[in-house]
């Protein structure tokens, strides 16, 4: 359970974006019953795909931030690659008390309104980022995987958001719960796309829409996979259900195809919550352990200000005041002793890809579904469990 988090503590977390808290569930032994479907088991999805990525920012009807990533042109690579600043989030007065030097810029591998992909309409992915957390949070995730293929769209969710709970983003904008936030962001894209213009023009094949999502944002793509009867798979990464304090309505089991990933070591939602999740989940269901990793391997967070000794160290160098329980959602994963979060993207890029590409139906066998293919991982210890039934 983690507390409520108080208007003063936010002021901390101006540089300590990390700090994706979680919804809480309760635990349980987990089951393993391991079956599997013929499979390539080679990790085919662990390199950057055949598409170069371009991005693109727009607005649902209350005024929420929405960024989509998507298939781009080979032009796009002859743009300047997007630079995402932390601080941009946060009003203008407490961005004035942040050091030049102390307000970390981060690149992602994607490209401002560049020329979509000529070869679409290409399936969508929908995905929810964790409590104090945004849109870019999972930079490599979602940039990955629209580098094979796939539309993502990543709403802020203002009710839990970084720039939601400052107040920069949630001054006037209505509250609603996450699934109602995520279909609305679908339906704003698909309006987008419609638009003369849009780099989305054309490019979303509304047919084939899957939701993925970390943490709290894990919860929330369980729970809009559920409620949507457009999704057709789903994604959660180290999630538990019940929200916060645990005590929350839990969302009915989604009757599409899941897939739970978990790091062994996480200290915010204990292993047992996610395997839980899985064992509670209908087949066809896949789950991922991450040996040694902590909550932030699904996220960006630790790379970021990482050559300044991280955001906790800048934000102690700011001067901001960091409470302990905030520090501790702000390293868990990032700390010596856990594996490095960079270690283990390929077989969470490859594994995310492969699953959804077969759930969707693009790859008409799966690819590296099998748990074989995690012997190809030689940077990380992962293990695949799967239930075809």
């Amino acid at each position: 359970m983690i507390p409520r988090r108080t208007v003063a503590s936010f002021t901390a977390l101006a540089l300590a974006a990390g700090l994706v808290a979680c919804s809480s569930g309760s635990g349980g032994p987990a089951a393993t019953t391991t079956s599997v479907r013929p499979a390539t088991a080679k990790a085919a999805y662990e390199g950057k795909g055949p598409h170069p990525v371009g991005t693109t920012t727009f607005a649902l009807g209350d005024g929420r931030r929405v960024v989509a990533w998507y298939p781009a042109a080979s032009s796009a690579n002859d743009q300047p690659t997007e630079i995402f600043d932390i601080a941009s989030l946060l009003s203008q007065k407490l961005q004035s008390q942040i050091a030049a030097d102390l307000r970390p810029k981060y690149a992602i591998d994607a490209h401002q309104g560049a020329e979509p992909a000529p070869d679409g309409p290409f399936p969508v992915v929908l995905f929810s980022h964790g409590y104090a957390g945004f849109p870019e949070q999972s930079a490599d995730l979602v940039t990955h995987l629209a580098s094979w293929g796939f539309v993502v769209v990543a709403p802020d969710h203002v009710e839990r958001s970084l720039s939601g709970l400052l107040g920069t983003a949630s001054q006037g904008v209505p509250a609603l719960k996450d699934p109602e936030v995520l279909s609305q962001s679908l339906d704003a894209a698909i309006a987008d796309s419609k638009r003369a213009g849009s780099p989305l023009h054309g490019l979303l094949d509304t047919s084939e829409v899957a939701v993925a999502g970390h943490s709290a944002g894990a919860e929330a793509a369980y729970a809009e996979a559920s409620s949507d009867p457009r999704i057709k798979a789903f994604i959660s990464y180290s999630v538990g259900l019940g929200g916060e304090d645990g005590k929350a309505a839990v969302p009915p089991v989604p009757k599409v195809p899941g897939m739970v990933m978990l790091g062994t070591k996480d200290g915010i939602i204990a292993p047992a919550e996610s395997r839980k999740v899985y064992d509670d989940m209908r087949a066809p269901k896949y789950e991922v352990q991450i040996q040694g990793a902590g909550h932030l391997v699904f996220s960006d967070i630790c790379e970021i200000g990482k050559d300044q000794g991280g955001l906790v160290a800048l934000v102690k160098e700011a001067g901001l005041d960091l409470p302990a329980s905030l520090l501790r959602l702000a390293s868990d994963g990032c700390e010596k002793g856990d594996l490095e979060p960079t270690r283990a993207f390929a077989a969470i890029d490859h594994l995310s890809v492969a699953f959804l590409r077969y759930e969707l139906g693009i790859d008409a066998k799966p690819v590296g579904l099998d748990p074989s293919v995690t012997k190809a991982f030689t940077t990380a210890k992962v293990t695949l469990t799967i239930d075809p039934a």
